[in-house]
């Protein structure tokens, strides 16, 4: 079969990487023969997509979107119901696992995929190609004389490591080299993503990945991660990885053996990874040093630890003096830090949000961060803000969902939107001059960024618009991101 698939980009300041679960679909069905297109663009601002995909003339279309890019998706469906309107339409992802009706039924689509895609779209794609039904296929569902059939879930992946790497030799990896990079704060080109478990045992009210992946972690070994990081060097000249896992520390043994296999292979490459601040430990963080390690990114999430019960963020001992006690060891390391805090939590007062405040001056991370709670869903407080009304049911997925850059947040709980909004903007822009000018080395990408503020002058109203309106520092940088991003992305198309 000839397969197109599509992923609706959405810009969120610096954070756009290729789309490594699509591009594990992709991956899989070339291995099974089929001819790939992948796309991955923003249909707002990429005119050429309908037409691409029109040349290809594929037998299917798949389409990718996380819950902010669901506008986009349903728009770009529209213009290929005018432009194709024949061909075989489904969709797949972690939005579509935990709202597979509403998907299937309102971007009209054939069938969607729940869960985990790569063994199911295989099969699924053998029975297309085979001219047989997707009756029995476990994790899909699809529409049969008005009502939805549904499958049932697929069994986990158990053996991660035999899944092909993602196919990233099917898009334009350029733009996606290009500074700031990945690692916030850390402004660098030629810097990417790997995952390299999936599964998550804990239960943070925020975070609904277990719908997706489960709550059993499952690993890569050492060996295939390396192998994947030197397959990247080679192919991109890849000089960084940021490993996106919910937490890449959580085998202690597993990221020994990853660090003396980086180390012995001496593929002198930087990275950095989400951790817990009850995974660390002196000799343990040292060794990652000395295998490369730049930054330790940690979900601290509030400084009341009141709240962080109420978050799901407890455990073992006192979580504060172990939040302390992590931040320091990073720093006598020389290991650079990310903090982030979230704000507007369920039974949140003023001081509980001063706890926080405190806390992350105290902890002085090279790179400070305060969200709103987004109500994800799928999440825990998702349910929970439908059943007590503190959140729109109809309130359409869309760009607001992102959690980095909406300037009010979608719920309101203890405080009123506007007073929250207030709150997050003084504690980040408090935190605005170590964010972006602590670290000498983002000084030559800044000079990049003021060169092409010169060359479209426009952005710099568009900067001193979103400032004036917000108040909020980040927005000017996060602004100056996009604008370079949409230049290095769309300059060939637009």
């Amino acid at each position: 079969m000839k397969i197109s698939l599509l992923n609706s980009q959405v810009l969120d300041g610096n954070n756009v990487v290729p789309p490594l679960g699509l591009l594990y679909v992709a991956a899989v069905l070339e291995r099974a023969g089929h001819d790939l297109q992948v796309i991955d663009a923003d249909p707002d601002y990429d005119n050429t997509i309908v037409n691409n995909v029109l040349e290809f003339d594929p037998d299917l279309i798949g389409m990718a979107f996380l819950t902010p890019g669901y506008q986009k998706a349903l728009r770009l469906r529209k213009k290929f119901k005018q432009a194709l309107p024949d061909k075989t339409y489904c969709a797949g992802g972690f939005h579509t696992t935990v709202k597979p009706v509403e998907t299937l039924n309102e971007l009209d689509l054939d069938f969607v995929v729940v869960g985990e895609g790569e063994e199911t779209i295989v099969e699924a794609c053998e029975r297309l190609s085979n001219g047989e039904d997707l009756e029995g296929v476990k994790g899909v569902m699809y529409n049969r004389d008005g009502e939805v059939v549904d499958n049932g879930r697929r069994e986990l992946i158990e053996d991660l490591d035999s899944l092909p790497f993602p196919a990233r030799h099917l898009i334009d990896m350029s733009p996606y080299l290009k500074p700031p990079g990945i690692i916030r704060g850390h402004a660098d080109g030629h810097q990417t993503t790997i995952v390299t478990s999936r599964g998550c045992a804990y239960r943070c009210i925020y975070c609904g990945s277990h719908n997706m992946f489960g709550r059993r972690s499952r690993l890569r070994s050492a060996r295939n991660v390396v192998d994947e990081m030197e397959h990247l060097k080679k192919t991109f000249g890849m000089k960084g990885i940021y490993f996106c896992d919910d937490s890449f520390t959580l085998s202690p043994k597993r990221v020994h053996e990853f660090c003396d296999e980086l180390m012995e292979r001496k593929l002198d490459m930087q990275w950095a990874c989400h951790s817990r601040v009850d995974q660390t430990g002196r000799d343990f963080m040292k060794k990652m040093k000395d295998a490369g390690l730049v930054q330790l990114d940690y979900g601290v999430e509030s400084g009341s630890s009141k709240i962080l019960k109420v978050l799901g963020k407890g455990g073992a001992g006192d979580r504060k003096e172990q939040i302390i006690k992590s931040f320091q060891l990073s720093k006598e390391l020389k290991i650079r830090t990310l903090a982030t805090f979230i704000v507007g939590n369920p039974e949140e007062t003023d001081a509980d949000l001063q706890e926080s405040f405190d806390l992350a001056k105290e902890l002085k991370a090279d790179y400070t961060a305060f969200y709103f709670l987004t109500p994800y869903p799928g999440s825990d407080i998702y349910k929970t803000a439908i059943e007590k009304g503190w959140l729109d049911k109809d309130l359409p997925f869309s760009e607001i969902w992102s959690h980095r850059q909406p300037e009010m947040p979608l719920i309101s709980i203890t405080f009123e939107k506007e007073k929250l909004s207030r709150i997050r903007r003084r504690m980040q822009n408090h935190f605005f001059i170590r964010n972006y000018f602590s670290n000498i080395r983002n000084f030559g990408f800044y000079f990049t960024l003021l060169f092409n503020m010169l060359k479209s002058p426009k952005i710099i109203v568009v900067a001193l618009v979103k400032l004036f309106k917000t108040r909020r520092l980040d927005y000017v940088a996060e602004a100056l991101n996009a604008h370079y991003w949409l230049m290095k992305k769309y300059e060939k198309t637009t």
